[in-house]
């Protein structure tokens, strides 16, 4: 106690006295999320305003051989932020600056703690907007849920990985920048590089190694970014969505691949009835009866265009899709029978976080916990009917999983996540619902599935069979952080 009393007095010289926090209830919100994941406090919170002050925490960290788990968002889905071991979390909801918008080169650097609805009401103005996952949450840091890999809305290539550049401290609390933000001059600010180098800050690749696809998906055990520059895209000047209803996943797959191969639409996804019904009922209670009005599987695609001839892009793109779908008999809409304007709503969701109170994949019974793979499209039918035998030997109604599938890269691979609502204050269903997602992923992985950001328990399962991609990982850990500090206990190391 004494030592650590010591520690405690050298981080409020760092941060200042009112930033180091130890009280019980502070120490119990940061032990938790919205994961299935077990609660596990930390010895303190540090909250930090620049990387200077990142890296003097990181810095003492490994002096007294302390862990440190950076957060950056106050929700979390996926355990990332649980203290495995105790220690020091760093969080940096603090340091919350758009530092720069390019719209010549269409990229944004932002810190950590800066949400998507904050960056949004930078960007309109600017006649921009951010590549977005399905309707994040408003608190959800931008840095933090792109280094979760995320599928986003739209399928084109070149938005399939968004990252630029990244500056981040090492375990080690030195400082690293990666592409074209590694130029030496290390006193320059990430967002003064572009006029001080004559640099765009266009290119991922160097220095050495690819390091930013290595940061990616790592949960924070490699490093802790502190600022990052994406892509971002201009808004549309008109949009138009549409709505292709299936009653059986395989009748949707022939089509579905058509219409991504001939590049129809800008955002493009696929929900079956229960998410559907979360997203555009107007009350939590109407969910129940509302998936019953609504067809099993949706193919949602919005088209848009924009400064350049936009009636005649939108145009093509209708009679392309109406050709395909008097191909394969399918039926066309721009509004589903149940909801009032329903094309109208989701135009006006997408590119956007939640923003209607509870979050929609809480509304149907408090809490959500997630299931998520990659794989070919034309594979998902048998990975739904396992998930459905599992849930009826478990016990749990297979009519309330969410079920949504995005295509990525045109279609080459599809994102396929299972959302399981969960009441978490009910101890029994709780327990009953973490049993079925580790039989799931159990007889999933068994039938070939590759669950590309497998969290907790999960990870267990899934890295042994890995082989030496996971061998290699913690070498690379062991080089970059020889102390452990950095988020011990994740990425199954």
């Amino acid at each position: 106690m004494m030592e650590f009393d010591g520690i405690l007095k050298e981080l409020k010289s760092i941060v200042g006295k009112d930033k180091v926090l130890t009280d019980e209830a502070t120490l119990e919100r940061y032990s938790k999320d919205e994961s299935c994941q077990p609660a596990k406090r930390p010895d303190c919170v540090v909250s930090v305003k620049s990387t200077e002050e990142v890296q003097k925490v990181v810095k003492l960290a490994n002096e007294h051989s302390l862990p440190v788990v950076p957060r950056s968002s106050p929700v979390g889905f996926h355990g990332s932020g649980i203290p495995e071991e105790g220690g020091i979390i760093i969080d940096m909801q603090g340091m919350n600056r758009v530092l720069r918008v390019d719209t010549r080169n269409k990229w944004a650097m932002v810190e950590p703690g800066v949400t998507y609805g904050q960056l949004q009401k930078e960007l309109k103005p600017k006649g921009f907007r951010a590549v977005t996952p399905l309707l994040p949450h408003p608190q959800k840091s931008v840095i933090t849920s792109i280094l979760e890999k995320p599928p986003h809305l739209t399928s084109k290539l070149h938005l399939d990985e968004i990252i630029l550049t990244m500056q981040l401290v090492f375990p080690s609390g030195n400082l690293f920048r990666t592409g074209s933000l590694a130029v030496p001059m290390p006193s320059l600010k990430p967002e003064e590089v572009p006029d001080k180098t004559h640099s765009d800050l266009c290119n991922a690749l160097g220095p050495g190694i690819d390091w930013w696809r290595l940061l990616t998906g790592c949960e924070g055990t490699m490093g802790i970014v502190t600022a990052m520059n994406f892509k971002i895209t201009p808004l549309p000047t008109q949009q138009k969505v549409y709505f292709l209803p299936f009653e059986t996943i395989e009748e949707l797959i022939e089509p579905a691949y058509l219409i991504l191969r001939r590049e129809i639409g800008n955002e493009c996804f696929i929900l079956n009835s229960h998410n559907l019904a979360s997203i555009l009922a107007e009350k939590e209670d109407e969910i129940a009866a509302l998936k019953e009005q609504l067809p099993a599987f949706c193919l949602v695609i919005c088209m848009d265009a924009g400064e350049w001839y936009p009636e005649e892009k939108i145009a093509y793109q209708e009679n392309a899709l109406n050709a395909i779908c008097e191909q394969f008999y399918c039926e066309i809409n721009t509004a589903l029978p149940p909801i009032a304007e329903a094309d109208r709503k989701i135009k006006g969701m997408l590119s956007q976080h939640w923003d209607d109170g509870v979050y929609w994949k809480f509304r149907y019974s408090g809490g959500c916990w997630d299931i998520l793979l990659l794989t070919p499209l034309d594979e998902a039918p048998a990975f739904i009917a396992i998930m459905e035998e599992v849930a009826a030997d478990c016990g749990y109604p297979f009519e309330d999983v969410g079920i949504y599938l995005q295509p990525k890269q045109r279609g080459r691979v599809y994102h396929l996540e299972f959302n399981l609502p969960v009441d978490r204050s009910n101890a029994r269903e709780s327990e009953k619902v973490k049993a079925l997602i580790h039989e799931a992923a159990k007889r999933l992985l068994n039938s070939g599935a590759f669950m590309y950001r497998p969290y907790g328990s999960l990870a267990e399962m899934v890295y042994p069979r890995t082989g030496n991609y996971h061998s290699s990982i913690r070498k690379i850990k062991g080089i970059l952080d020889p102390n452990n500090v950095m988020n011990p206990g994740k990425l199954a190391l």
